[in-house]
């Protein structure tokens, strides 16, 4: 019966120490969002856990596919996205993001990336996935945020002024003496 209530207690302790891990894995999440872009007077900030938690599922910071930074951009919107690991929020990344026009997939430049306990500069682009911009286009709808479109038009070339049309000059015929 020892030998029993030793196995039981054993198993009791490993019940726990699987509990502690998984509850310290869960404690490193996406705790907010600090963005500065058009159309946004100084900062905001966003922390509600269900979008953040949409946004994380949607692929926004999945750094996988990287491109050449496209040439015709404008002004993007920054972003500092802060980890909450146990109630302490930790910047893990800064980033600029270039939507495209609605239903065309943006661009993130990343600029900063944590490494060890602070963040490093880095120069990364990727284009996001369709998905990944519709999250995050819904959650700037949802906070009353309208993205203008970072493409910048190629300058129209205006069409060359219209010449005038001059009759021609009559010349007197030459007069031979």
């Amino acid at each position: 019966m020892n030998r029993t209530k030793r196995s039981i207690l054993f198993l009791v302790l490993v019940i726990a120490l699987l509990a502690i891990t998984t509850s310290v894995v869960l404690a490193k999440e996406l705790g907010l969002l600090m963005i500065s872009g058009p159309g946004i007077k100084g900062d905001i900030t966003l922390k509600d856990p269900e979008a953040m938690m949409n946004l994380e599922k949607s692929g926004f910071f999945d750094q996988t596919t990287f491109v050449q930074p496209p040439e015709n951009l404008g002004e993007g919107y920054s972003i500092t996205a802060h980890l909450n690991l146990d109630g302490k929020m930790v910047p893990f990344v800064d980033m600029v993001y270039y939507p495209t026009n609605e239903g065309e997939p943006g661009y993130i430049h990343y600029t900063g990336r944590l490494s060890g306990e602070k963040l490093q500069p880095v120069d990364r682009w990727q284009t996001l996935s369709l998905g990944a911009d519709k999250a995050f286009r819904s959650l700037m709808t949802a906070n009353n945020i309208t993205l203008q479109s970072a493409l910048i038009k190629a300058p129209e070339v205006a069409a060359p002024a219209a010449v005038e049309a001059k009759e021609p000059a009559v010349v007197a015929p030459a007069v031979s003496p």
